[in-house]
């Protein structure tokens, strides 16, 4: 039983430390000047947004959602507005 749990331990560690490697294997992003100044794309470090966000690199993008959202509300309350207008 003893000698089962043992394998069955070394599998694991052997699985982990594959998927390990595989996550490893994946191209690292190069660092530049402008991606610290906050050109980098958002979209395309989804996958490792977790170990790479910040506001400072993805600062552009953040502020362009935040304008879009900003010109949605714009023009829907225009919109309100001019339904309005008739009533």
């Amino acid at each position: 039983m003893n000698s089962q749990n043992n394998n069955m331990k070394v599998e694991e560690n052997k699985i982990a430390s594959e998927t390990q490697n595989i996550a490893d294997a994946a191209p690292q992003i190069p660092r530049s000047k402008l991606e610290e100044e906050g050109h980098s794309l958002l979209i395309v470090d989804l996958l490792r947004l977790p170990r790479t966000f910040s506001y400072r690199r993805y600062r552009l993008d953040v502020i362009g959602f935040l304008l879009a959202w900003l010109w949605v509300v714009l023009l829907l309350a225009l919109g309100y507005w001019v339904t309005r207008i008739g009533a």
